[in-house]
């Protein structure tokens, strides 16, 4: 079979696997909504107690899921590089034309959506996850539409617009990185930007710098790693072929997510936001181990259940999903949960069970007017 036979074969589990990603920072963020667990000034460190955070506390854990999302557009943006022999199709400026055509349309009526939402409906705090998103400033509209909302105002307009920032100056190294894989290979490539990446964490660590989380700059790393992903699975050299077939990827996907879990459970909320960077690491690597163990079989169970024709199908909107679902919670919940005077615990189910199938309407309709008329005709490249 031909790598771009096998390119075609991976992109289902691809968008299965983003699926499950995005439905859970859905879940994750409607489970915030309810208990605003983390501590100020990024909540309220409200949290359930007793048998609800027995059954639920895993769900605050969300943030892995953005782990995921960082190292699959490092997967998915090296597929036609490895398609096209190591070289960056159309150059640089054709790549850069590429990816603003792909992500800024959708951000900027995203960005649009949630400010006409603030200004009509949810623009008051109300004791919810969504008060982090309040006030809109000068400053946080500025840096919203310049995308540099990651170094200022993070969470303002919509909390999770900070990662569509991220991504878009990863996209700025991209072909400097590519460059790197044809000069260097990808092994020194990697080694390399894992030296300047976590050197850069340790003294971040060292100084306790509040300006700067260490986990944000980690994410430059799982770029990579998602590349070198690409690399393993795809490339036709002996190497990685090798690698491919006898690394014991599927024991090391269990290893990482064993790892996680009992250091989640061990160190608590509070000590696991605070090592997030090494957490991330272990989810990341669980990721690009994933992608590599997905690829070794056609009877691979895993791809199978994954590339489900359900999650496929999700996995085709899931940018407008991420993109609007944050103002939609609170919005359910402002005018249709909160205003039944239940229980928390009620509350978040009937979030969920409400909240779910309108959030996935509202964000098909969106990906349809939205998204899908900027979408690239490759899809894999998208």
């Amino acid at each position: 079979m031909t790598s771009t036979e096998r390119i075609v074969k991976h992109i289902d589990f691809l968008d299965g696997l983003r699926a499950i990603a995005a439905l859970f920072v859905l879940f994750s963020h409607t489970w915030y909504q309810i208990w605003p667990a983390v501590l100020p000034p990024y909540g309220y460190g409200n949290r359930p107690t007793g048998l609800i955070l027995m059954l639920t506390s895993w769900l605050y854990y969300g943030h892995f899921a953005v782990i995921v999302f960082i190292v699959l557009s490092g997967f998915c943006l090296m597929l036609p590089v490895i398609k096209n022999n190591g070289i960056l199709r159309g150059g640089t400026l054709q790549f850069f034309k590429r990816r603003a055509k792909r992500i800024l349309p959708p951000y900027y009526f995203a960005l649009l959506f949630s400010l006409l939402l603030i200004w009509f409906f949810i623009g008051l705090k109300t004791g919810s996850q969504w008060d982090i998103s309040l006030p809109v400033t000068q400053e946080g509209l500025l840096s919203h539409l310049s995308i540099t909302q990651d170094f200022v105002t993070s969470t303002q307009i919509n909390y999770v617009f900070w990662s569509i920032a991220v991504e878009a100056q990863l996209y700025c190294f991209f072909p400097l990185l590519v460059l790197g894989w044809r000069r260097f290979g990808g092994v020194k490539t990697t080694l390399g930007a894992g030296l300047i990446i976590y050197t850069t964490i340790l003294l971040l660590e060292i100084t306790q710098s509040k300006d700067i989380p260490p986990q944000f700059v980690g994410l430059c790393f799982y770029f990579v790693l998602g590349m070198l992903a690409a690399t393993i699975v795809f490339s036709p050299e002996k190497f990685w072929y090798i690698m491919r077939q006898y690394f014991p990827w599927r024991f090391t996907v269990v290893g990482c997510v064993l790892a996680i879990i009992f250091f989640c459970y061990l160190w608590g909320f509070d000590k696991a936001e605070k090592i997030f960077s090494l957490l991330d690491t272990l989810c990341a690597l669980g990721t690009l181990s994933l992608l590599v163990d997905a690829s070794n079989s056609e009877n691979n169970t895993i791809r199978k259940i994954i590339s489900s024709k359900f999650l496929v199908f999700l996995g085709t909107f899931t940018y407008s999903l991420y993109l609007i679902h944050a103002p939609l919670l609170q919005l359910i919940w402002q005018y249709i949960v909160h205003p039944l005077n239940f229980g928390k615990g009620t509350e978040f189910v009937l979030l969920l069970l409400i909240g779910t199938p309108l959030i996935l309407i509202v964000s098909y309709i969106f990906f349809f007017y939205c998204e899908r008329p900027f979408l690239n005709i490759r899809r894999i490249t998208a």
